[in-house]
């Protein structure tokens, strides 16, 4: 018998002021509870208010999992309903993995592998945006965490079509102290966020080219041209580094033009945007016609565990984002445990599903504390592309 969807709640958690995730939980008809992500940073409200009204709706239940997410599927689907989405069949195939008494991955066709290769980004957490604090916790973060490979945005404040200067040489000198902080044996990634042009974009990837970067990711504005694109990663094959990005592809056609364009070594969608599903089918694609298969994993502890199960279900896969070193709730949300990192990889949690169920205490506790986000992310430190 097709199992029921029943019941579904959001819990927001509070994080800072620049983060909140939204953590899914979908109840099925015989008890069965299944987690998902639906953190959408800025829409916390929007997003709170589709699970309501999804939940008010849902009468005496939906099968699962087509008949439920046909519910939500529109043309010009908008953010808070897309995320909720990809959220909700997140927790559904979650709910159905535990039901079996399976990781959600074998479910999905895997596990290919035990381990995930995985780099640490620090963006969030590195506070002190100087260059001396970027090159310090890149260091701890190696020496404690065991990661291998970390990522950096360092471009705080810069656009293309503002003269600044000085925010780019700022950027530059974060970079250089963080490679002479780790040594050169750690693998480095740069988030460019979207904020050069092509002419700035192949003046960075000169700039940076002896420090033996693993990537750069997303450095043209998207409104630049697939030729730029194309020019921007000969650039960058010449300095002996990859292009990556695609954390905005949220459909297989989305896929297929980023594929076309050609300027793009490393496709790393997120969950989020594509869900679980079409996110194994676009990672297929993307390494079907001769790109690495990565994951867009910035948020919060259900998302990366989500992503680690996908992961493990792709045949082929190049190394998982994953952030570390924002909060202390993250550990807190998993129950007080961590996933431990060795040689920079990370392994699956061995219960069903996701392998491990939000904890009930932290959610209280972030039910009960308001959501302060700022109304600007401008001069947040580590606020992403919109710092």
């Amino acid at each position: 018998m097709t199992p029921r969807l029943v019941r579904l709640r959001s819990h927001t958690v509070p994080v800072s002021a620049k983060t909140a995730w939204i953590v899914l939980e979908a109840a099925l008809e015989d008890g069965t509870v299944g987690y998902g992500e639906a953190s959408l940073f800025g829409e916390e409200a929007a997003v709170v208010a589709e699970v309501a009204a999804f939940d008010a709706a849902l009468g005496e239940g939906l099968p699962v999992v087509g008949p439920v997410l046909a519910v939500l599927h529109q043309v010009g689907t908008p953010p808070a309903r897309a995320v909720l989405k990809s959220g909700l069949e997140g927790a559904l195939l979650d709910g159905l993995a535990r039901r079996a008494g399976l990781p959600l991955c074998a479910l999905l066709g895997g596990p290919y592998r035990p381990r995930i290769p995985a780099y640490a980004n620090i963006n969030r957490g590195t506070l002190d945006r100087s260059p001396e604090g970027f090159g310090r916790r890149a260091r701890e973060i190696v020496a404690t965490e065991g990661y291998r490979e970390i990522k950096i945005a360092p471009f705080d404040g810069v656009r293309w079509r503002e003269a600044n200067a000085d925010a780019l040489a700022a950027g530059l000198a974060r970079i250089a102290a963080v490679r002479e902080a780790v040594g050169p044996e750690v693998g480095i990634r740069v988030d460019c966020h979207g904020r050069f042009n092509r002419p700035m974009a192949e003046r960075v990837v000169a700039a940076v080219a002896a420090l033996d970067l693993v990537w750069i990711e997303d450095p043209l504005d998207p409104d630049c041209p697939a030729e730029d694109r194309r020019a921007v990663r000969d650039a960058a094959h010449r300095a002996g580094m990859m292009v990556a990005g695609g954390e905005a592809i949220a459909t297989l056609a989305d896929a297929r033009r980023f594929v076309a364009e050609g300027g793009h070594d490393v496709m790393l969608p997120d969950l989020r945007e594509t869900g679980i599903l079409d996110g194994l089918a676009i990672l297929r694609l993307a390494v079907a016609a001769g790109l690495h298969a990565s994951l867009h994993n910035p948020a919060g502890p259900v998302l990366d565990a989500l992503s680690r199960q996908v992961a493990a279900a792709l045949p082929s896969f190049l190394v998982l984002e994953r952030q570390v070193g924002e909060s202390p709730l993250y550990d807190a949300l998993r129950g007080g445990t961590s996933v431990p990192v060795t040689d920079g990889t990370v392994g699956l949690d061995e219960g069903p599903g996701i392998g491990f169920a939000p904890d009930p205490a932290t959610l209280a506790e972030a039910a009960r504390t308001p959501l302060a986000l700022a109304r600007s992310f401008a001069g947040i430190p580590g606020a992403g592309p919109n710092a």
